[in-house]
């Protein structure tokens, strides 16, 4: 005999001491055989019960009878399995006496069910305990057996059938009494009795189960905890009932279907609970129909509470299901040890080796526990209902358990649940783990999540949930000893005297088997923490054996993929000491992103989401190179694994190498977006200082120049080029940043054109990723790159603009379209004078202009003619296409040939006027330029000369020219009379006179006389004023004669020049000058158009000045204290003068403060305050050669009447920039005029022109649909018009991160009224959160750009990223909408209006000659 395991069965357990130590447990002897069993009662048995189980009237009628036949079933129940018909008639006999406690009339059965006493159905109560504690017999194991009868496979299939259905008809009876309601507290007690003998009869052995013995015991813990709820509800139990259960459920851990049932009782007690703490308003997990009515509508709260926490610890400490040595200790497995032929260790069963699956369901359970208090539950905790389950088939006898009330097989792991399968069974929520214990650990997996990342947004956390440390108070020991699980040196553990010493085996047990529930515990741990809230504070013990728990899981491939996927926002959390776990972090996200597939073990993980949460943690990592350089990299106590290296250093390195594998590697769609905001900021942040001399880029970019000098537009087949791999980078080297930003431009390009020009979403990113490159290559000092990178870049881009226009007809579609005109504006951020000095790149941009405005190219393929201009068929793409190609060519006009774009003229018929210059002609010319020309100098002039100023309105601005007529140079002396003749350097040598020697006379021929003499042929025709004529003619030759006669004897003298001429037309001279005064030339006819001034054309030029050449936006800026809710409060925090300086920092990076009247200026003297910038008298303006951006900061200030008829502070491209409070709210749907801004638009801010005046209303524009000609020449109308809408960008600085759940977006919305229709689902919200580290964490919709959601930004970059998403944010508006126009169409269309409506109907004599009148 193995003394040892003898000692062992003799030692008491002290395992279920703790909140029940007090009471002893209820003992589940069975109940007993009495009297017939001592003498043999077989043939009593017999005959006595079967005349009680037939339908005939009961012969008993007085207790002393009853009480006599209840000792007959008493040994009836404990018969062999071979007297089946006995036992059954015993069980229907029970089954019809107990019924007598159910309200109303039985239910039928077949055969009838048999006849109830008088004295029974007159006090059921009586003889209730006694029969149920009788049934305890049919499942314990008969006399001298040790087994029940499920274990002994001897007796054949259908004797253990058999015996079970007797068993599930005991258990629908205990079922049915307990819902009946009419039990008392004896009565409860002995059913709870019987329910507890009865499983642990059938549970605690641990010898194998046959597929029907696993179904019974499945059934008998769901009625047992079924059962035992509705005690708790109208009796509860004793605590010598919950000590004994505690017991028992500690000795049936080996068994899967109690982890399952635990789990699935407590996460319907835990919906109540949370219910009844937390209100209505909490999250409610998502359960199924019966599983909601397992806990009774009435429970009291206070029942709910005690019920759930006793029920929760039921099993013990979940962490020992590792530890087979603690599951083994009990009576039953030494026993079973004492009694198998080969005396192994209990801990060896071979039922144990099911534990690892169990401990994976049960960290499932635990964690569902934790989702709940944290309002995440969602349909993942749902099981998936397996087909098929091989105890769980249903039967078709009667006696068989009905369906609804069978255990269903939910959990299995080789078949996932289809979604187009509606039902849940009853046990859903057991369906955490699969019933199977061979089948818990998949050995592949299941990939069953379909879902699409960006297709559904992850719900946030309810802000009613309770704080970290309450959640870690209830489940922290149980998640930090589960998530430390097969770690070395494992967390010591305290054991009582009696608890057993694990075995020497046990060191050497292989624990990656429970490795799955390890992964699982350190996933709720990790969500626990992520659910910190903004200034909540987190227990320092807590948060020390969290972050051991996660770096010993980062570093085990096992577990490292659950960290990651459920530590997504650790580092945005303001966590105390959470850097220590970067360097791990860090590790794990190179082993995700690297390749397409994670070089970690996902198990049941879906890989796009693990993806999607390693983007998200390297959005949050990228700012810490810039932010923590100077730090030393944080370790645990005793480690010195990165001695000596700094935070920064070690950052810059591994995550610039990371993002740019993610991004070479990435391939899918809706991933690529964010990693290309991960690595614009990974870029910005990783400038280095600038080297003492310049060098070259590096080794890898020299090798890189060859390939992609011979051809940028490589084939799919490249991606493992050189210049795409980025690992080649030496992070050491100065020229780090540079050489990051020049391979990113590369990397991002050749996926552009090779893999992504067919995904808008993508492409737009990438797009937008390469212009805030454009300005790193051009404008940042410490990148010292040199020209060709920057010309390989754009020669990139013009490639994906000529494969983009060059698909086939079918391909093309609005989307196309929306990437080639991105395109042109990626182009336009990347112009620069050096850029367009070289001659290559110049004729590749005009190459692309040409392709957009004629849908063709001029050079077509090698060796083929170029086309002449005349011989091209104008077929561009698109109208939208061809906008932007108009637009990059005049950016290139404008740039080409000086060091940025000029000035914004500030000369206007205004100023001119008050200066005292006369009136001025208007012209249009060529339909699209409009010619102001005033014929005087200005009154500033020190020289009077004749002048003529031109001013000039095209659609890309306002310019002025003034020209003078001078008869001298500048640098001539001044002398008040004409210039002196100039006298020659040297005398001309002498010239000898000309002889001129006379021709001899002709002699006379017959021609001489054939042309009659003119007196002949007047006086032939006899005119009568041919007298007058010879008359003329003696007078002419009389004055020859005597010319001719004095030409010898004059002395001429000197020549003077005549006096300047006073009066010029100049306005002639300079429409003579430029072609649009050729007199008879009908091919250029009609170039001109004069204007009838007045106050209308003033009128239309004023709002016309106010729409500028750049698309303009307005951003109103808001600041949140923590808790407001309500928008005025918010809106009146920009008037204090205690907001937080990182919010005044930013507000002052946005842009430069804007007066109304003096233009941008200084700053002011006193330190402004938010509200100055409220559009009343200046805003914060930022603009560049395209786009210009207002940000407003409202007030609340109500506009009077003066100011809203104060027509300069309105804008036709965005409306007003006031913040006004507007009473309307159905406003941003009326769309059918340009809202409640009136007929005038907005705010120019002297950016163009002074204050204009009210125009006249004297006729509106004509309204017309835009003509889809090329020649604009002969557009009689305006076109199409802007009937966009105008989106609306609101940024909101936060003092709590968690009020962006509760911010009032419509009613800040009134305070925008900017004139302009706008509608909601075109409302951006932008906010930012500083956290305690110095950064600052940023939410952004997805169409932000650059700046993705949950970036940690710093706070240098975030003015730049804010501006960048609210760009980004309205170019994406404007290309969603079908009726767009670009500003400088816009301006065009408005120069054909005043065209139209002040025309002047001359001829060209009319034109000519009102030029030579004062106009």
């Amino acid at each position: 005999m193995n003394v040892g395991i003898f000692n062992r069965v003799n030692c008491k357990n002290r395992e279920s001491d703790g909140m029940y130590s007090e009471w002893s447990s209820l003992p589940l002897e069975g109940g007993g055989t009495g009297v017939l069993g001592s003498v043999g009662g077989r043939e009593v048995v017999l005959a006595v019960v079967k005349q009680l189980a037939s339908h005939q009237p009961s012969p008993l009628t007085t207790d002393a009878e009853v009480e006599w036949v209840l000792e007959v079933l008493r040994f009836g129940l404990s018969l062999p399995l071979t007297e089946h018909e006995a036992l059954r008639d015993c069980v229907y006999v029970c089954y019809a006496w107990l019924g007598a406690l159910l309200p109303g009339s039985p239910p039928a059965t077949h055969p009838p069910s048999p006849a109830v006493p008088p004295p029974i159905a007159a006090d059921p109560h009586k003889y209730a305990n006694k029969i149920l504690n009788h049934l305890h017999n049919l499942f314990v194991p008969r006399p001298n057996e040790t087994l029940t009868f499920i274990y002994q496979t001897e007796l054949g299939g259908n004797l253990m059938s058999k015996q079970a259905v007797l068993c599930h008809r005991v258990l629908r009876l205990a079922r049915a009494l307990a819902e009946s309601g009419s039990l008392g507290a004896r009565e409860w007690r002995s059913l709870l009795a019987l329910l507890l003998a009865a499983a642990s009869a059938l549970l605690a052995p641990p010898a194998p189960l046959c597929a029907d013995a696993e179904h019974l015991c499945d059934r008998v813990l769901c009625v047992l905890f079924e059962v035992w709820i509705l005690a708790c509800h109208r009796c509860f139990p004793s605590p010598v009932l919950w000590r004994t259960l505690r017991e028992q459920c500690v000795r049936w851990r080996h068994r899967a279907p109690l982890t399952e049932q635990w789990a699935r009782v407590s996460l319907c007690l835990t919906r109540r609970l949370l219910r009844h703490m937390y209100g209505p308003l909490f999250p409610a997990m998502p359960i199924s129909e019966e599983d909601a009515q397992l806990v009774p509508a009435d429970m009291s709260a206070e029942a709910v509470v005690q019920a759930w926490y006793r029920i929760l610890h039921t099993i013990g400490n979940p962490v020992d299901l590792c530890r087979p040595h603690l599951i083994s200790h009990t009576p039953e497995f030494l026993q079973y040890s004492m009694t198998s032929e080969d005396g192994r260790e209990p801990s060896a069963a071979p039922c144990l080796s099911a534990l690892a699956g169990i401990f994976h369901r049960a960290m499932l359970g635990l964690a569902a526990h934790v989702d709940a208090f944290l309002g995440r539950a969602s349909e993942r905790w749902v099981p998936a209902v397996a087909g098929g389950g091989g105890g769980g088939a249903e039967r078709e006898e009667g006696d068989t358990p009905p369906a609804h009330r069978r255990l269903a097989k939910s959990f299995s792991a080789t078949r996932p649940r289809d979604k187009s399968e509606r039902s849940t069974p009853r046990s859903s929520l057991i369906g955490l783990t699969s019933s199977r214990p061979s089948s818990v650990v998949p050995t592949t997996p299941p990939n069953s999540i379909t879902s699409q990342v960006g297709e559904t947004e992850r719900l946030p956390l309810t802000p009613l949930r309770p704080s970290v440390n309450s959640i870690l108070h209830l489940f922290g020991e149980w998640l930090f000893e589960a998530a430390l699980v097969g770690t070395v040196p494992a967390q010591p553990q305290q054991r009582s005297e009696s608890t057993p010493t694990p075995p020497p085996s046990d060191a050497a047990l292989n624990m990656l088997s429970y490795q799955p529930g390890r992964a699982v515990a350190l996933g709720a741990l990790c969500r626990v923490l992520c659910s910190k809230q903004c200034r909540e504070q987190v227990l320092a013990p807590y948060l020390a054996r969290s972050y051991a728990a996660l770096q010993r899981g980062l570093r085990d491939p096992a577990t490292a993929a659950a960290v990651v996927l459920n530590a997504a926002d650790i580092f945005r959390l303001d966590l105390d000491g959470v850097l220590v776990l970067v360097p791990d972090f860090i590790n794990a996200l190179d082993r995700i992103l690297s390749d397409t597939e994670p070089k970690l073990e996902c198990g049941t993980i879906d890989k796009r989401e693990l993806r999607k949460a390693a983007i998200s943690l390297l959005l949050s990592l990228v700012a810490f190179p810039y932010h923590y350089k100077g730090l030393p990299v944080p370790e645990f106590p005793g480690c010195n694994e990165y001695g000596g290296m700094t935070l920064g250093a070690y950052t810059r390195a591994r995550l610039s190498l990371a993002v740019v594998a993610g991004v070479q590697a990435e391939r899918s769609d809706a991933l690529a977006v964010p990693l290309l905001a991960a690595l614009y900021l990974c870029v910005r942040h990783a400038a280095p200082a600038p080297p003492p001399a310049p060098a070259p880029v590096s080794d890898a970019s020299a090798r890189s120049k060859p390939r992609s000098e011979g051809g940028s537009s490589s084939g799919p087949g490249s991606a493992e080029d050189d210049f795409a791999d980025m690992r080649d980078l030496d992070p050491a080297s100065p020229m780090f940043g540079s050489a990051l930003v020049v391979r990113a431009t590369y990397l991002v390009c050749h996926r552009l054109i090779s893999s992504w020009k067919g995904e808008l979403q993508v492409s737009l990113a990438a797009l937008e990723l390469l212009s805030g490159l454009a300005k790193l290559h051009s404008s940042q000092p410490e990148f010292m790159i040199e020209a060709v990178e920057r010309k390989r870049a754009v020669r990139w881009i013009c490639d994906y603009i000529s494969v983009q226009c060059g698909r086939p007809p079918q391909a093309h579609s609005r989307d196309l379209h929306s990437c080639v005109v991105a395109a042109y504006a990626c182009l336009a951020s990347w112009l620069c004078p050096p850029l367009l000095a070289d001659a290559d790149c110049l004729a590749a941009l005009l190459e692309v202009v040409e392709l957009g405005l004629a849908g063709s190219k001029s050079q077509g393929k090698p060796g083929e003619p170029p086309k002449m201009k005349d011989e091209k068929e104008l077929k561009p793409v698109s109208m939208r296409v061809r906008d932007a190609a108009e637009s990059l060519l005049m950016l290139i006009l404008d740039q080409a040939g000086t060091e940025g774009p000029g000035p914004w003229c500030r000369i206007s018929e205004r100023w001119l006027a008050e200066a005292g210059h006369g009136a001025l002609r208007h012209f249009v010319a060529d339909g699209h330029t409009l010619l102001s020309l005033l014929e005087e100098p200005l009154a500033n002039s020190q020289e009077p000369q004749p002048t003529v100023v031109v001013i000039i309105r095209n659609g890309w601005g306002q310019y002025a020219w003034s020209m003078s007529c001078r008869g001298a140079p500048r640098c001539a002396t001044r002398v008040s009379a004409a210039c002196a003749r100039p006298v020659p350097m040297s005398e001309p040598p002498p010239r000898p006179p000309p002889v001129c020697r006379a021709l001899p006379a002709a002699p006379p021929c017959a021609v001489d006389s054939a042309f009659p003499s003119l007196d002949a042929v007047l006086r032939k025709l006899n005119d009568p004023e041919a007298p007058t004529l010879f008359k003329l003619l003696e007078q002419q030759a009389t004055l020859e004669k005597k010319v001719r006669d004095s030409e010898d004897n004059v002395v001429p003298d000197e020549y003077v020049p005549p006096e300047p001429v006073t009066e010029f037309q100049t306005a002639r001279l300079f429409l003579s000058h430029f072609g649009y005064l050729n007199i008879g030339d009908k091919k250029g006819g009609g170039r001109l158009v004069a204007l009838e001034g007045g106050a209308g054309l003033s009128a239309a030029l004023a709002k016309l000045d106010a729409l500028g050449a750049r698309a303009a936006l307005t951003v109103h800026v808001f600041c949140a204290r923590a808790g407001q809710r309500a928008a005025a409060d918010i809106v009146a925090n920009a008037a204090a003068v205690d907001l937080p300086p990182a919010y005044i920092a930013m507000l002052r990076g946005l842009g430069r403060p804007m007066r109304r009247s003096q233009g941008v200026g200084p700053r002011l003297q006193r330190p402004p305050v938010p509200a100055d910038y409220d559009g009343r008298e200046q805003v914060l303006y930022w603009s560049d050669s395209t786009d210009e951006i207002f940000f407003v900061v409202p007030s609340g200030h109500e506009l009077t009447e003066s100011e809203d008829q104060n027509d300069s502070l309105k804008s036709d491209v965005d409306g007003s920039c006031l913040s006004v409070k507007s009473g309307d709210k159905g406003s941003c749907w009326d769309v059918s005029s340009g809202g409640s801004g009136g007929g005038s638009g907005a705010a120019s801010y002297e950016r163009s022109v002074s204050e204009c005046e009210r125009p006249d209303r004297r006729a509106p524009l004509a309204d017309k649909s835009r003509a889809l000609s090329l020649e604009l020449d002969k557009l009689t109308g305006s076109g199409r018009r802007n009937r966009d809408f105008t989106p609306k960008i609101l940024i909101i600085w936060l003092e709590d991160f968690e009020d962006h759940l509760n911010l009032p977006i419509d009613d800040l919305l009134q305070y925008c009224e900017t004139g302009q229709p706008w509608r909601r689902g075109e409302v951006h919200v932008l906010c930012a959160h500083a956290v305690r580290g110095g950064l600052v964490r940023v939410r952004a919709p997805p169409a932000a750009g650059v700046l993705a959601d949950g970036a940690l930004v710093a706070p240098r970059l975030l003015p730049d990223c804010l501006r960048r998403a609210a760009r980004h944010l309205a170019r994406r508006t404007r290309l969603h909408t079908d009726l767009y126009q670009p500003p400088h169409v816009r301006r065009r269309h408005m120069i054909q209006e005043i065209a139209q409506q002040f025309k002047k109907d001359l001829t060209e004599p009319q034109l000519l000659e009102s030029l030579f009148r004062a106009p």
